[in-house]
């Protein structure tokens, strides 16, 4: 008589992680990237309107323009305001690329805030490079809703 093989039992796997989730997408992290440049050109703005240099990015942000301008004469005081702008921005960043929902949602709903400064001025290029950039903001929050819901359904089989 032969013994019949052994199967050994199933190991059940953990969910991915949020992380090993966002990394393993490059939609998601190219996704979420806007948001460093955001803040990037934000900076670059910034520094061109205290120099009178005359550049200026359609992708920054709306809220440092009106900052740099306000306090135009009081060059710190909008360097501190520009600095925790952008910090927020990288901020956000770091955690959506670390596969965090709650990024791409605050981080979201703040740039469509912004985007509201330069329809307020009439500004249209802005207003639609903003569009564009929410887009592309999107997409890396539906792709992670996609992959976690997937993970979920994985892990429980």
């Amino acid at each position: 008589m032969i013994p019949e093989p052994q199967v050994p039992p199933a190991i059940p796997q953990a969910a991915p992680t949020k992380a090993e989730l966002a990394r393993s997408s490059p939609r998601v992290q190219k996704s979420a990237s806007w948001f460093w440049w955001i803040a990037g050109l934000s900076v670059i703005n910034s520094i061109s309107a205290h120099a009178e240099g005359g550049m200026h990015f359609v992708v920054g942000l709306g809220f440092t323009e009106l900052v740099d301008g306000f306090f135009h004469s009081i060059q710190p005081i909008a360097y501190l305001i520009d600095l925790l702008a952008v910090g927020f921005f990288v901020g956000i960043g770091y955690f959506a690329r670390k596969g965090h929902l709650w990024a791409f949602i605050v981080g979201g709903v703040f740039y469509t805030i912004d985007a509201v400064i330069y329809a307020y001025f009439q500004d249209w290029l802005p207003v639609a490079f903003h569009a564009y950039a929410l887009f592309m903001i999107y997409q890396g929050f539906a792709q992670l809703r996609v992959l976690r819901a997937v993970g979920e359904v994985q892990s429980t089989v």
